[in-house]
């Protein structure tokens, strides 16, 4: 049951995350995949519409301190704000969900 819990919240995530970046990604087999795919499709928005991608974080809600430390990091920042992104939208769906 708890498995498909997480299936369903993991496909939700996907849904809404997906509709808010405004890009197309298929439903990954699993979270890994998922956050590689995302990832990938910030980096091209930091290549190409950086104000965009800034937009859209705004609009999600993800949490602007967060935001400025991922940028802050040696480590991959499109990998690091996937991450918060899949955090915010995740918190939006259990939340849905609570007061469904």
């Amino acid at each position: 049951m708890k498995k498909q819990q997480n299936n369903n919240t993991l496909e939700e995530v996907v849904s809404l995350t997906t509709k808010d970046l405004g890009v197309a990604i298929a439903m990954p087999p699993d979270f890994d995949e998922f956050v590689k795919e995302l990832s990938k499709a910030i980096q091209y928005l930091i290549d190409t519409d950086f104000e965009r991608l800034m937009q859209i974080l705004y609009r999600i809600d993800v949490d602007e301190n967060k935001v400025k430390l991922a940028f802050g990091l040696e480590n991959n920042v499109a990998d690091e704000l996937a991450l918060l992104v899949i955090e915010r939208e995740k918190q939006k769906v259990l939340t849905r969900a609570k007061y469904r």
